[in-house]
């Protein structure tokens, strides 16, 4: 497994993880992404001199993504991937390369910070 930076050419990668149903119930904010919207967003991320925006790669297949900001990590695993490790695994490997940092993950979504916490990060729980 691997962490890679993001790029361009993720943007529907990106998009289409960003809108699955579960990661929108479980994120900060619960409403659908527009494309353009999120175009806007990516290219602005990917402007910054620390993009801080990370694809995990297992095999050459895509398995989620990270996003760091500061001392906080923000992630998603592809619907195909959850339950199976992915997200202990991609949390561990971004803890190796930006040492440990907060998640701000839902009470409800206690697989997200189950993971978070086994891989070394703090956990901030947020209103439901």
């Amino acid at each position: 497994m691997k962490l890679r930076p993001a790029t361009a050419e993720d943007a529907r990668l990106l998009f289409d993880w960003r809108n699955e149903p579960l990661t929108r119930a479980m994120s900060v904010s619960t409403e659908p992404v527009t494309w353009e919207a999120h175009l806007q967003w990516l290219s602005a991320r990917l402007a910054r001199p620390e993009p801080g925006l990370y694809i995990c790669e297992d095999n050459g297949s895509a398995r989620g993504m990270v996003r760091i900001d500061d001392d906080q990590i923000s992630y998603s695993i592809d619907l195909n991937f959850r339950g199976k490790g992915a997200a202990t695994r991609m949390l561990m490997l971004a803890r190796h390369h930006f040492g440990p940092k907060r998640a701000r993950i839902k009470r409800s979504n206690e697989a997200s910070a189950k993971a978070a916490m086994k891989a070394g990060h703090t956990v901030e729980y947020i209103k439901d």
